[in-house]
């Protein structure tokens, strides 16, 4: 029998926290992908918002749309952000190097969007900045859901 490095537990015990925790698991990837469809319509209002050359769109709807995606995203987070916070301390110190990643960039996306958040809210000087940091942010979220979730989607299906 080993023993895990964290906790000086046996692996078994180790194993079967982790199958306990296989329902948390596939909810994460539920929430992941509800997250994922907000961002890309928050990413697409405001694409089509600046970025089309003609404008078939009332502006004010495309600006409302994104605020409600992103107020869905806000609100997806938390769960989200809860989730991965008790994976991250089940898995201790063993933690696979596209785990390592997705927390890292997972906390880059929360930086980001807080900045934004700042200067749309608070800072508006910096507001031409805005549009970057939104293609960033989008950018962000499809990795971090690309990492875990699609892989493991793509592991479950192939």
């Amino acid at each position: 029998m080993t023993w895990s490095s964290q906790k000086k537990r046996p692996t078994i015990i180790w194993i079967r926290v982790r199958e306990d925790s296989m329902s948390a698991y596939f909810l994460k990837i539920i929430l992941g992908s509800a997250f994922l469809a907000a961002a890309l319509t928050s990413f697409l209002s405001m694409m089509t918002l600046m970025g089309k050359p003609e404008k078939k769109t009332d502006p004010a709807k495309l600006k409302k749309i994104h605020r409600a995606a992103g107020i869905f995203i806000a609100i997806l987070l938390a769960p989200l952000i809860y989730l991965g916070a008790r994976f991250l301390a089940q898995m201790g110190d063993a933690m696979p190097i596209r785990s390592g990643f997705h927390v890292v960039l997972a906390i880059a996306f929360i930086v980001l969007l807080i900045l934004k958040i700042t200067i749309v809210r608070v800072y508006r000087n910096f507001l031409k900045y805005a549009p970057a940091l939104g293609m960033i942010i989008f950018t962000l979220a499809v990795i971090v859901f690309a990492i875990s979730a699609g892989f493991t989607v793509v592991m479950k299906i192939f």
